[in-house]
């Protein structure tokens, strides 16, 4: 027979130390997979996150200074852009949006819808002092505008608006600026959607006042007649 390496004792060792090494390899495996539960590591849960707090609406400063910015950058190289006087506010509102009006250098009436991202709308008159002057003082239609409801912005000539009623009821004027060296003062009246029929104004011309009405709209479900005091 040929010789094997080791003896038959020899063989019985190698057989105890196997077993043994199988046993410890069962027991590591047991502790490291299965193991008491005491031993695993606690699952966890994400943790929801909280719910992101809504931006602030701006303040009536904040969108005028947004809005107006905007309104000069579009206007910076057009033959449109205002003259000596600047753009004038109309008003502005908490949802971003401001309403302008002005006079371009050569003499023609603008107006604008201007968000805190860009101009909406914007239209102006196609030839200077258009509407003209009216020499003898009075009332003249200019613009609609949608900025925030429904609006109408006139112009008073040589006299100024002191008050304002619908079908009796008081009645908030803007004064918007002057144009036209100062014989022209804008004004603006705002409803909250379309308004037909006439609102009754109060003017004043140095110490003498007077009373004239400003014709609204064709359509509405709103109605103001003008009623005198």
């Amino acid at each position: 027979m040929p010789n094997r390496i080791g003896t038959e004792g020899d063989s019985m060792r190698h057989g105890l130390i196997a077993a043994t090494a199988a046993l410890l390899v069962a027991a590591l495996t047991g502790c490291s997979g299965g193991g008491h539960p005491s031993d695993r590591a606690p699952s966890t849960s994400p943790v929801p996150s909280a719910p992101a707090s809504s931006a602030a609406e701006p303040s009536r400063a904040e969108v005028a200074d947004l809005t107006r910015a905007h309104l000069a950058e579009s206007l910076h190289f057009e033959a449109d852009a205002a003259g000596p006087g600047g753009l004038m506010l109309v008003d502005a509102w908490p949802n971003g949006v401001a309403a302008y009006a002005w006079e371009t250098g050569d003499e023609r009436l603008c107006h604008a819808t201007v968000g805190v991202d860009a101009v909406r709308t914007q239209g102006c008159a196609t030839k200077p002092n258009d509407p003209p002057l009216k020499k003898s003082g009075g009332i003249t239609p200019l613009f609609t505008s949608f900025a925030h409801g429904w609006s109408r912005i006139f112009a008073a000539d040589h006299v100024e608006v002191t008050d304002a009623t619908c079908s009796g009821a008081p009645l908030e004027v803007i004064r918007i600026g002057t144009v036209a060296d100062g014989a022209r003062t804008l004004y603006a009246v705002w409803f909250s959607d379309y308004t037909k029929g006439e609102i009754l104004l109060t003017l004043r011309h140095n110490t003498r006042t007077s009373q004239a009405s400003l014709r609204l709209d064709e359509a509405g479900d709103r109605a103001c007649t003008p009623q005198a005091s």
